[in-house]
């Protein structure tokens, strides 16, 4: 509530109108969920409650007859439709379902309920057993034994569990409108052909009409009009009109156990003030021939029409208006589809249209208003029975008012007020977003993947969601520091994956609301703890593959950090490394180069992915050169295993990186064969490097912290660090030098190449088999991706099980089976490119022109 602004805190509260602690009025369109029939603080009935407490009788008399309650009876027997006679008296909603439910039993000597899916009846154990929806039931293990559900406003469905399940059914438990569902609407007749149907099998009809009873519908009961009652009539809610918490069963003599009367009791129910109150709420429904029902009935119509209104003025916003009555919805059309606002994405993906729809008709409007707990894209619009039309054209215009937001994907504008508050506390997920909408179906198979994504950069943030591009310094502080509270989200989905072969796969990014300097340092383990939470969520929602793309993977140590959360985890590092080697050697063909006659220079040769490109490379390479980071004492030791791996790789059963005859491997084997060094243990690197001195010839393979150094030796340099700094600057390279920037941020200068002989390009990016569009976090031109989301799709397709490209020491015997798969399921290196820019075929001539000058130039000197 805190991270969404709906924490106000209210102070006073009169008919359809509260106050805030600051004095601000809100106009009530919640009516606590419906049972708020003459809205708060209704005067006729503290007269009542005084009346109650003058007259000196007592509260709360079991076991005597409590005269009260014995009134309430018969003014409900009076009311109720048909034979509806007998009233069981209950404290709540959901003590109320509780006692159909064991009085059904106990007169049918069954244990069966039937019900419907995405039904709501509420939260105690029994009625949330009843309830159709899974998400409020799993902590509480229920549903308990004997509970089925059926599909709502299906009377074929209806039929045919009645039928299978003969002499097995104690009751069917239905809702008329379905409200927490949504308020969805069954088809005309469903009613009356349910509760004809039950009698047809020997079934008992129970219809909650807890919410939609007394009025709200703008009838006094739903079931008022139809041929037949059903065998029990469920209310709460309005019942005590707003002051008292009652509820009622009311039963057909037919369906009554004695049982059940001896041996069902509640110490509070049958109160005598609880009844006083609901009896004159039922005095002021009735009053004047029910003309305060029938106000509701009529202006129920101005206000759907006055809402289709709003519908046809934003087609592309709102789906649905539905409702009967004071019992209205407005459901929203997925926010996330165009892809303009990463902020609408993230709510509509994540269960939040409403609550920050909720939130800004609050804050900004003065409009109270909640999402429906069964759908997380449907607003409730449920004023108290008694507001007028002006309260409903103000409620219709600050509806409008949002729409215009929304339909501008202006995201800034959706959360501005938040932001203009005082920072929240430290928080966990804000509650309201516990269920994704729509972001992948979740099935545990396999070929389900998500893709862990956060910001690179500040303009990561802006390209996301531009409307923040008017946000002050302040404010994008403050919406930074909000979205770290709010914490992963699913950001995008990634449908219709599927490779030549006919696999098929899909999946969702999940974003991490988290710059590069957020995951470092001190920050590092609430990264960690957040990319933990990320994952948790997506293996609560039945997705298996999970894909970590870029910091998510450096701080998690290339995965190894939460290989423990069952889930198959990628670091996507293998494919990165593979394509980018291949894509290298596409890049040095075209420059007219022959990749086993070059010298590169891999920097950050020790990180995963700079470490295996440097074994990939030396079976291709005339020679190499490893390059750590100077302010880091022990890069020379990492570089030096490296190196020691190099001299000691043996190629054998891995037919991808046979070595060229001159390679850098190749060299290294002769030179140990010819001299008989053993170069595949610790220092073996260095004996080779001694061996080819002693020999006088330059070494291929070397490893250094001085960057310049090895910039000037080297035709192509890749740059695969994990740092977030510039470090090569391209115009300072030579002619005829080739970068490739693997490191994200970039670490490569963004410069003008057009006419200095130097080609820079991106590497790691993949071109899949199908087209691509990642929505807000699409950085790169469309059909294209970086090599971690390529690898997390690429083993998702293939159906691949356990974890894959974990921590630093990746090993060529994976990269072999990786880049195997690739070649099977047609994922190849993108068309090279730098800054999301194709190469033109002139910055290759230029190179090869410039080159070759440069090559004359030595020729001449020699």
């Amino acid at each position: 509530m805190t991270l969404f602004g709906l924490d106000t805190r209210i102070v006073q509260g009169r008919g359809s109108y509260l106050q805030g602690e600051d004095g601000r009025e809100y106009l009530d369109f919640l009516s606590q969920y419906g049972a708020l029939p003459f809205g708060h603080n209704p005067p006729e009935l503290w007269e009542a409650m005084t009346a109650f407490r003058d007259s000196s009788l007592p509260i709360l008399m079991q076991p005597f007859h409590p005269p009260e309650a014995e009134r309430l009876a018969g003014k409900l027997a009076e009311l109720a439709p048909g034979d509806l006679s007998l009233s069981v008296f209950a404290n709540s909603g959901a003590e109320t379902v509780e006692a159909a439910i064991k009085l059904a039993r106990a007169r049918t000597g069954r244990k069966r309920i039937l019900s419907t899916t995405n039904g709501f009846h509420g939260k105690t154990l029994g009625a949330l057993s009843a309830t159709g929806k899974p998400l409020y039931q799993q902590d509480f293990f229920a549903p308990s034994e004997g509970f089925d559900y059926i599909p709502f406003g299906d009377l074929a469905a209806l039929e045919t569990a009645l039928r299978d399940g003969a002499g097995e059914i104690a009751a069917f438990l239905v809702e008329p409108i379905q409200g927490e569902g949504g308020v969805i609407l069954p088809p005309e007749g469903y009613l009356e052909g349910a509760i004809a149907l039950c009698r047809a099998h020997d079934v008992l009809s129970v219809v909650d009409e807890i919410q939609t009873g007394l009025g709200r519908t703008g009838e006094l009961f739903c079931c008022s009009t139809l041929p037949e009652p059903p065998d029990m009539l469920l209310l709460s809610k309005a019942l005590g009109g707003g002051m008292m918490p009652i509820g009622a069963c009311i039963v057909r003599p037919s369906a009554w156990d004695d049982r059940f009367g001896l041996l069902h009791s509640s110490t509070f129910a049958n109160g005598n003030l609880a009844a006083h109150v609901a009896c004159r709420a039922l005095d002021l429904l009735t009053a004047e021939e029910g003309r305060l029902v029938a106000q509701v009935r009529e202006n129920g119509e101005y206000l759907r029409t006055r809402l289709r209104e709003v519908q046809d003025r934003y087609p592309g916003v709102i789906r649905e208006v539905r409702g009967r009555g004071y019992m209205n919805a407005v459901e929203f059309h997925p926010l996330h589809d165009g892809g303009e606002s990463a902020i609408l994405a993230y709510a509509s993906l994540n269960g939040g249209t409403t609550a920050f729809v909720s939130s800004y008709l609050m804050n900004v409007c003065g409009l109270v208003t909640a999402p429906m707990f069964n759908d997380t894209r449907t607003l409730r619009l449920q004023p108290a029975l008694t507001a007028g039309r002006a309260e409903l054209d103000r409620a219709v215009d600050a509806l409008a008012e949002v729409c215009e937001v929304l339909a501008r994907r202006d995201g800034y504008a959706l959360v501005r007020h938040i932001l203009d508050a005082p920072p929240a506390p430290l928080a966990e997920r804000a509650a309201a977003l516990t269920q994704p909408a729509g972001a992948i179906e979740a099935t545990g198979d396999p070929t389900k993947f998500a893709f862990l994504v956060h910001f690179t950069q500040m303009e990561d943030i802006y390209r996301c969601e531009p409307s923040l591009r008017q946000a002050d310094e302040t404010h994008m502080d403050a919406f930074r520091g909000w979205a770290k509270q709010v914490g992963p989200g699913y950001a995008f989905p990634v449908p219709n994956v599927a490779s030549p072969r006919g696999a098929r796969a899909e999946g969702c990014l999940i974003s991490l609301p988290l710059l590069p300097e957020d995951m470092m340092g001190r920050e590092r383990k609430r990264a960690v703890a957040m990319i933990g939470q990320a994952i948790d969520m997506a293996r609560r929602d039945g997705i298996s593959r999970i894909g970590l793309g870029a910091f998510t993977s450096i701080v998690t140590r290339g995965g190894a950090a939460v290989t423990d959360r069952d889930a198959s985890i990628t670091s996507g590092n293998t494919l990165t490394s593979v394509i980018t080697v291949q894509g290298l050697a596409q890049v040095v063909t075209k420059a007219g180069l022959d990749l086993a006659d070059l010298n590169v220079a891999v920097v950050g040769a020790s990180g995963a992915i700079g470490r295996l490109v440097s074994l990939m490379l030396a079976s291709q390479v005339r020679g190499l050169t490893l390059v750590g980071n100077p302010s880091n004492p022990h890069a020379p030791t990492f570089l030096r295993r490296v190196a020691d791996e190099i001299c000691g790789i043996g190629f054998d059963g891995h037919p991808h990186f046979v070595p060229y005859r001159q390679s850098v491997v190749t060299r290294i084997h002769a030179l140990c064969e010819q001299m008989q060094l053993d170069c595949d243990k610790t220092g073996g690197a260095e004996r080779v490097r001694d061996a080819f001195a002693a020999l006088e010839d330059d070494a291929p393979l070397d490893w250094t912290t001085d960057l310049d150094r090895a910039l000037s030796r080297s035709d192509v340099v890749v740059v695969a660090t994990s740092g977030t700094d510039s470090l090569v600057d391209p115009l300072a390279l030579a002619p005829g030098t080739i970068v490739c920037d693997i490191a994200r941020p970039p670490n490569v200068v963004q410069r003008d190449l057009s006419d200095c002989g130097v080609i820079a390009f991106d590497g790691g990016l993949v071109k899949p088999p199908f087209d691509l569009n990642l929505g807000p976090s699409q950085v790169l031109p469309d059909g294209i991706c970086w090599g971690c989301l390529g690898e997390t799709m690429l083993l998702a397709l293939a159906g691949e099980e356990g974890d894959y490209s974990i921590g630093s020491a990746l090993s060529l015997a994976e990269a072999a089976r990786i880049a195997e798969l690739a070649r099977q399921h047609d994922f190849a290196p993108a068309t090279p490119q730098w800054y999301g820019t194709e190469l033109p075929d002139a910055l290759f001539e230029a190179f090869r022109e410039r080159r070759a000058l440069r090559h004359a130039a030595r020729q001449a000197r020699s």
